[in-house]
């Protein structure tokens, strides 16, 4: 009858149906996971410069001071910054004026001063920080093509064998070893690839004596 006839093409067209879905869903889509290094790599500690330390053997006293160069964070939240600037003086009793690479000489608090560069003196025009700046973005361009990852990774390594990965190790020490050199753009780089990098897991920035994060 038609409607047995009906019944029958609803069926098989169903059956092809399912048939057909099956041929794409029978397996699984792979799961990608990513690792978590940081909970099974060791650590190998650096100490960072802060406002107790310039990281480069200058007394307490004089790290504040004219032409150092420093990251200071500003605004809060979401909304929180930092950005990278020479000391150019006192601004009022508490504040300094600080100049940043794009000319600007915002008035910032100690307290909001994070890291000081190592041998960071005597900058006093933008395109000093502007230098700093380029630099440190060239190096994470060539991290993420594994350059600079692999550099890392092979110092880290060393220093796993050399001592104990819960002895801090310089900033300055690690620039001369990645980058070759200590100077202020190299320590800059060196700790921009230590904590931004692809080998970033495998190295974990501390306060030194003195000073504060």
């Amino acid at each position: 009858s038609p409607l047995s006839l009906a019944l029958i093409l609803a069926a098989a067209t169903l059956s092809i149906h399912v048939e057909y879905c099956s041929c794409f869903t029978a397996s699984p889509a792979p799961v990608i996971v990513p690792p978590k290094p940081s909970s099974i790599t060791p650590l190998v500690l650096f100490a960072s410069s802060t406002t107790g330390t310039a990281g480069d053997g200058t007394s307490t006293n004089d790290v504040l001071r004219e032409g150092r160069l420093v990251e200071f964070t500003s605004g809060t939240g979401a909304s929180k910054t930092t950005t990278l600037g020479a000391i150019v003086g006192p601004d009022g009793k508490r504040n300094l004026k600080i100049l940043t690479s794009s000319g600007r000489t915002p008035s910032v608090p100690p307290r909001s001063i994070k890291h000081i560069v190592p041998n960071g003196r005597s900058i006093y025009e933008e395109i000093q920080i502007e230098q700093h700046e380029r630099a440190a973005v060239a190096a994470l361009g060539d991290d993420a093509a594994v350059k600079w990852g692999k550099s890392v990774a092979e110092v880290w390594e060393m220093m796993l064998e050399d001592g104990d990965e819960a002895e801090p190790v310089e900033l300055t020490t690690l620039a001369d070893l990645i980058a070759g050199d200590s100077d202020s753009v190299s320590c800059y780089v060196t700790r921009a690839v230590l904590a931004d990098g692809v080998e970033r897991f495998c190295f974990k920035e501390i306060s030194p004596k003195g000073g504060k994060l």
